[in-house]
């Protein structure tokens, strides 16, 4: 069924949004807005999202019930209140993947369903959104299905598109999307994305990288990047001229307990890895979204990704957002969980991420309902909009050394936890609920304590530890 999802990457048809600021916990109080796109029966989700004059344009593609996509345009402000939907066309088989402002138009790239298989389509669009350029379908007469397809606008004004699925290939389109030259890259693509670098093209596929010629789309040499435990997702980012960074998952697992962590992981111009920034949340599943990482500052690199609330071993009954930040050093400013009550029991697939220009950033996706039995689903697909604007002063942001980390434990907790700092003298502790409602406080002035949660409500809580040394932050939840 996953499959399905990210081949029919279905949208946002919008109509009753509910609008959700709760708080999250770092140096001071943060903004999450979060909308719901739920509209019956259609199918939703985000494929694309756009900031424009203090606007967000999110692209959408859905299913109605008899089963015929089309694709929309949902205009909401920078505080995610609605203002305006317009479907882009009536067609049954168009999906948008990807959209590029260029001058004063739009350029839409996708997926078309054709008798011989899905192919990549451009299309030029006016600012009201209007079909100005028939479709250009690439590759049409071949038996080869293309799906996924990434493209950027290099410094020559033209259209670079990588598409990707059973083959891949790099296609130079010219200003009116018409193919110039193209080049086969024979290798199986994890994920697929471009970059311009010092003269060149540098095609991520994942676990091999293909430095391209500009000119001639020729293949000056290729990079195979395998590391041990460690699975490439996501888009490559070039930081500056020598650094990239991109996401990846890893196995965290032992006999006892089954994990997935995330990274952010910091190539150099030879492509080797010379960091790994571990995020995540610990003693959960974490999983991968696409498109995850974006930045507008080298200060705010944002990375996005779902995490599971139940057991791997059972049924999945709901999965969280999560996003972390570090900057171009690696130093990681925050890692967020964020539970959405309005939205709570789903399965949710984050397909993308973007910086937004108030310091922020947005997160687009997929809520879908599992049945699990079978692998069957009930077809409850919606799309999502969370935006979260941090007011932290990175001035103010301390990350303790690592003689400094606090353990906690057992988690989950049902009548106790014991808060043990080693050597770090804890002076107050404070719990909260993941809505931010302080529920209960302990003075400590010691190295190890014990608290009584038997009191609290089964549920998910955060601990702020308060030290001579700083505010160290810690999730414990009580089951019983």
């Amino acid at each position: 069924m996953f499959m399905r999802i990210i081949r029919i990457k279905i949208s946002i048809c919008i109509a009753l949004a509910v609008l959700l600021e709760t708080v999250a916990f770092s140096q001071s109080v943060d903004s999450v807005k979060y909308v719901l796109i739920d509209k019956d029966p259609i199918l939703t989700a985000c494929s694309d999202v756009i900031e424009k004059d203090s606007n967000y344009y999110v692209f959408t593609d859905n299913i109605n019930k008899e089963y015929l996509h089309f694709s929309s345009v949902n205009i909401f402000d920078n505080n995610l209140n609605f203002l305006k939907e317009k479907q882009l066309w009536n067609d049954s088989n168009k999906m948008l993947v990807k959209i590029l402002p260029k001058n004063n138009y739009y350029w839409g790239f996708g997926a078309i369903r054709t008798a011989k298989g899905d192919k990549v389509f451009s299309v030029k669009f006016d600012n009201d959104f209007n079909v100005i350029q028939n479709p250009i379908i690439y590759f049409e007469n071949d038996t080869i299905e293309y799906f996924y397809n990434y493209v950027i606008t290099n410094n020559n004004n033209e259209f670079v598109l990588l598409i990707y699925d059973r083959r891949n290939k790099i296609l130079v389109l010219d200003s009116n999307a018409h193919v110039i030259k193209h080049q086969p890259l024979d290798y199986i693509a994890f994920c697929a994305t471009i970059e311009e670098f010092q003269g060149n093209y540098i095609v991520d596929l994942g676990r091999k990288f293909y430095i391209i010629d500009k000119d001639s789309l020729s293949i000056i040499d290729s990079v195979e990047t395998n590391i041990l435990g460690i699975y490439p997702i996501g888009n490559l980012l070039k930081l500056n001229d020598s650094v990239f960074i991109r996401s990846a998952d890893f196995s965290n697992s032992t006999p006892e307990v089954f994990e997935r962590d995330m990274a952010i992981l910091f190539y150099n111009k030879q492509f080797a890895v010379f960091k790994q920034v571990q995020v995540g949340q610990v003693g959960y599943f974490d999983e991968y979204g696409y498109s995850n990482l974006d930045f507008i500052t080298k200060d705010s690199i944002y990375y996005a990704y779902s995490t599971r609330l139940s057991s791997p071993s059972i049924p999945v009954e709901a999965s969280s957002v999560s996003i972390a930040c570090v900057n171009e050093k690696g130093e990681k400013h925050f890692d967020y969980q964020f539970i959405i009550s309005e939205d709570s029991n789903t399965v949710k697939r984050i397909c993308g991420i973007i910086a937004t220009s108030d310091g922020g950033c947005l997160v687009h996706g997929i809520s879908i309902r599992y049945t699990y039995e079978g692998s069957n689903d009930t077809g409850q697909f919606k799309g999502f909009l969370l935006k979260y604007n941090p007011q932290w002063q990175k001035a103010s942001v301390t990350e303790l050394p690592k003689q400094y980390e606090i353990a906690v434990y057992p988690n989950p907790a049902s009548n106790q936890i014991v808060i043990s700092g080693n050597d770090v003298q804890m002076l107050d502790i404070f719990i909260y609920t993941i809505t931010g409602q302080k529920v209960k406080q302990v003075v400590v002035n010691a190295t190890q304590t014990t608290v009584d949660v038997n009191d609290l409500p089964v549920g998910m809580y955060i601990l702020k530890i308060q030290t001579e040394q700083g505010v160290l932050t810690r999730k414990v939840q009580v089951m019983r």
